[in-house]
């Protein structure tokens, strides 16, 4: 597994690419169980499903806040011959937990989507190559936050919640932002 999100059923969602396998330098070598990378289900009594099957190469997740929405990131942008291939982010409407009308919302550039988040107000976050993205849910471009290294992953915490911390090649940065995690209950009376 690569990313996980939990449902508010208590279902556990996650990605399966084989990057750790493939890419010694991400894991350990070895031989892939199945013949390609899918976004998985497991159910509050361990029922374990496949729930997409569309997508390259399946990496970070979100919900929207209200459930309804699963982003994935499809991180398949370089092949072995070097040709670029898909870096979108793509969505998923969740209608009492299935999976349907898979669509592009954004191609990410440059680089790929690795990590992604949602915050309060439906805005997806996305690591690139030089940076963060941020897109409305429209898919419009509203931001972005440049870092000066390939960022991986990110995340909302601190005490507020609304702290963005983002871990690229080397380092861990920290930056205050307005919003928070759309999972994060608010402290805000």
């Amino acid at each position: 597994p690569n990313d996980v999100v939990v449902s508010s059923d208590g279902s556990i969602w996650f990605t399966d690419p084989a990057y750790g396998i493939i890419y010694p330098e991400e894991g350990h070598p070895g031989s892939r169980e199945y013949c390609d990378h899918w976004v998985f289900r497991i159910t509050p009594e361990g029922r374990l499903t496949v729930a997409i099957t569309d997508l390259v190469e399946p990496n970070g997740l979100a919900f929207s806040p209200d459930e309804t929405i699963l982003y994935v990131a499809d991180s398949a942008a370089l092949n072995r011959e070097g040709a670029m291939g898909r870096h979108h982010i793509r969505r998923y409407l969740i209608d009492d937990w299935r999976v349907k009308a898979g669509e592009d919302f954004v191609e990410v550039n440059p680089g790929v989507p690795d990590g992604i988040k949602v915050d309060e107000h439906g805005n997806v976050w996305s690591s690139c190559l030089d940076g963060v993205v941020v897109f409305a849910p429209d898919g419009r471009e509203i931001g972005r936050i440049p870092v000066p290294e390939k960022v991986g992953n990110l995340c909302f915490g601190g005490e507020s919640g609304t702290d963005l911390y983002i871990a690229a090649s080397t380092s861990i940065y920290r930056i205050p932002t307005s919003t928070r995690d759309c999972r994060r209950p608010s402290s805000r009376a």
